[in-house]
């Protein structure tokens, strides 16, 4: 029973004989069934496909391709667009406090040789983020970086706090801040605009209220189906 679950679950199966590999199931389409194959192919494909499995001329000893393991696979899991999302943000976040001078004093850059602090405004509503940097002894503004979030991207603050402070240095911005996967999972904090009236936005809550005072619960219909535009969290400490 066991072998017939891994069997079923898996995306391609071989069926050894003497020496060569049957196709014996393909949920890919790119193996033909009952076709011979070698054992270098079979092999280059388990390391380039997942969840492929062999059955040695007994349906009831089924093995997996010895080059499966995680450290000989050439295909990699696809991370979540999510995931990757947060990885960027706290990418952001430690991008920040990375750039500032290294000599102990807090909270300065270095911009042109001089010691300069940076003046954040944030205006979720303009869904802009803009940084000055002043002089740290004479409030000098030296320069000046801005963010702004494309109508369809989600804003977030940190990630625009980065570009922006990238700009003003005139440091590279990385891709992967302007190209940033919009997030798929609602979370308490995060700013959902209404698909019914979409003038109303609402901030998500733990309670289970559907809306009240500009709040909506966690399992309410406008988390379930609203569209987040701000997923910075601050007031929630992400």
């Amino acid at each position: 029973m066991e072998n017939k679950v891994l069997i079923d679950h898996a995306r391609t199966v071989f069926e050894k004989k003497d020496d060569n590999y049957f196709g014996y199931k393909s949920s890919l389409g790119d193996i033909v069934i009952g076709g011979s194959y070698s054992y270098k192919f079979v092999v280059h494909y388990a390391k380039t496909n997942e969840d492929v499995v062999i059955i040695p001329g007994d349906v009831n000893r089924v093995t997996t391709p010895v080059c499966t393991t995680q450290e000989d696979r050439l295909w990699k899991p696809e991370k979540s667009a999510q995931t990757r999302r947060n990885e960027i943000i706290e990418q952001a976040k430690v991008d920040i406090e990375n750039l500032k001078a290294n000599d102990g004093r807090s909270g300065e850059y270095t911009f042109d040789g001089l010691s300069v602090n940076a003046a954040y405004t944030v205006n979720s509503t303009k869904r802009t983020v803009v940084v000055l940097l002043r002089g740290a002894r004479t409030g000098t503004v030296y320069a000046r970086g801005i963010a702004k979030a494309a109508p369809c991207d989600c804003f977030n603050v940190h990630i625009g706090c980065a570009i922006a402070l990238r700009r003003a240095l005139d440091l590279v911005v990385p891709d992967e801040y302007l190209n940033a996967p919009q997030p798929t999972e609602v979370r308490v904090g995060d700013v959902v605009r209404s698909t019914v009236d979409k003038s109303k936005k609402y901030v998500i809550s733990k309670g289970e209220k559907a809306w009240c005072d500009g709040a909506a619960g966690l399992s309410s219909m406008v988390a379930k189906y609203g569209r987040i535009i701000d997923d910075s969290r601050e007031e929630v400490g992400e």
